[in-house]
């Protein structure tokens, strides 16, 4: 029986029902602990109200801030599964404007707990495909005689290394049409041994296959990748062992989030470096340090750069790529350093640019 939500869960519902009303959100555990939340920085924090309705399982309201440590005005909502208490959502904002949005998630957390559990009961191709991949995504093997049934069915050897698949559905695509774009998906899993994939509500799928079966196939999802760049991205996670797969799975979504709109639509972990820090670094403080960085600089100051830092700062490479004189780079080069402050010729200032033109928002 399902005792829990898993981390990846609560974040699901807290940044589904933050898109709905943009106020802050928090899942507690039942020891008071924030493991997901709308502001990444209180994720591991103390909450003391959480605390107390998980003690005594009643909702509690706070009209004032500061009012309990670690809290801010707002609603705290037990939740409720087969008649246990099993996380607490809290909702920061004035308690008549915030009510109904905490009793959604609420409902949506007992709606995908139920999912979750008849997805371990059944026993259909589909569903045995949606539990696998769930608890190797979340590392929550909770029923290891259904997981080893799961893992016998598709021949997946536990002896052998895996890499987590993160296919992204562009959220402008007709989602009724999903089903076709499976069936593409499909033809590719088909062929590869000890390979399977689920689709995953309500824009991705997720696939597993051996290391040794994606090195020789990789050109395969690569052109795939390609053909469809303007309906889906392709993220490859690290090898890693069955037992490890989550970590293979968050290597995958961190590769995700390093892909920009005007990159390749493919990207594997493994080729990863500065991205796999910038990646984990919060909205504001981005926001912040490039209007620190690159404030005062026009949009084609920034493309510029991108080019110069392309060809290695190389002026006589830049001239010729942007059909320039050299003298004009250098004209340019010292008019965005009186713009911003910092000298694009030079290695630490250019570090700094670099990593300001790099990170996005």
């Amino acid at each position: 029986m399902i005792n829990t939500i898993s981390k990846q869960l609560a974040q699901q519902i807290v940044d589904t029902i933050h898109d709905v009303c943009g106020y802050h959100i928090n899942f507690i555990n039942t020891q008071g602990k924030i493991y997901a939340s709308s502001n990444p920085d209180r994720i591991g924090n103390y909450h003391e109200l959480g605390r107390q309705v998980a003690l005594y399982g009643q909702t509690l309201e706070v009209d004032s801030d500061n009012e309990y440590k670690g809290t801010d005005e707002g609603i705290n909502i037990p939740i409720y599964f087969h008649q246990k208490l099993i996380a607490v959502v809290g909702i920061s904002g004035k308690p008549d404007e915030v009510r109904r949005y905490a009793h959604l998630a609420e409902r949506i957390s007992n709606i995908l707990l139920h999912e979750q559990e008849l997805t371990a009961e059944n026993r259909t191709l589909d569903e045995k495909k949606l539990y696998l991949i769930r608890s190797l995504q979340n590392g929550d093997l909770d029923n290891p005689d259904y997981l080893n049934d799961c893992l016998t069915h598709f021949n997946i050897d536990e002896k052998k290394n895996y890499r987590m698949i993160y296919f992204k559905v562009n959220t402008h695509y007709n989602l009724v049409n999903i089903s076709l774009l499976e069936q593409n998906i499909d033809k590719i899993f088909s062929p590869l041994k000890g390979s399977v994939y689920a689709y995953i509500y309500p824009n991705s799928f997720v696939g597993l296959i051996p290391d040794t079966i994606f090195n020789k196939n990789r050109s395969t999802f690569l052109k795939f990748a390609v053909d469809h760049r303007e309906l889906i991205k392709i993220a490859i996670g690290k090898a890693s062992s069955l037992p490890n797969s989550s970590e293979s799975w968050q290597s995958a979504e961190t590769a995700m989030n390093s892909i920009k709109d005007t990159d390749d639509p493919f990207i594997i972990f493994d080729d990863l470096t500065l991205e796999i820090l910038l990646s984990g670094l919060n909205q504001q403080s981005i926001r912040e340090y490039r209007n620190k960085v690159l404030s005062g600089l026009e949009y084609e100051d920034l493309e510029f750069l991108k080019i110069y830092y392309e060809e290695n700062m190389s002026l006589q490479k830049t001239s010729e790529r942007l059909f320039l004189h050299k003298n004009t780079v250098q004209q340019r080069l010292k008019r965005i350093q009186n713009h911003c402050g910092f000298d694009p010729r030079h290695f630490k200032d250019a570090v700094v640019l670099y990593l300001g033109i790099n990170i996005t928002l």
